[in-house]
């Protein structure tokens, strides 16, 4: 929970910002910003992810790990409000995706102006990294 981004910034990210509904998965956040003196580094939101893609943040992301419960259209809809907005990409930004349902995940994604840049499995996990359909 949140390794992505703590990770991110111990490989030279300047900023990332972490997002989780829950309460329990928030406060195992705080503990590993703690412990891995990233809190200068780490915005942390408890809330839902659509409140905070469409108010809280207010600048250009070049990475998005979407994580989501497996189970949901999360994703989906992360992206979908990511391509909607746009304060939020920039032509380089890269989307990836943390999923055990690929083909159901990849069907979702074809109604949308996004592409698929490359795929990985790693175990149960398959991440689906997506930048924008370039234009011409």
């Amino acid at each position: 929970m949140g390794l992505v981004g703590i990770e991110a910034i111990s490989r030279g990210a300047k900023k990332a910002i972490l997002c989780d509904k829950a309460k329990q998965a928030i406060n195992i956040i705080k503990k590993n910003i703690e412990k891995t003196h990233t809190q200068e580094q780490v915005e942390l939101y408890q809330m839902d992810f659509k409140e905070l893609l469409r108010t809280k943040i207010k600048q250009k992301l070049d990475l998005i790990f979407i994580d989501p419960p497996y189970e949901t259209d999360f994703a989906y809809e992360a992206v979908k409000i990511l391509l909607n907005n746009n304060e939020l990409l920039n032509e380089e930004s890269m989307i990836v995706i943390e999923t055990d349902q690929e083909k159901r995940i990849k069907e979702q994604l074809k109604n949308l102006e996004i592409e698929i840049m490359d795929e990985r499995k790693y175990g149960r996990a398959h991440l689906i990294f997506l930048g924008q359909k370039r234009k011409g």
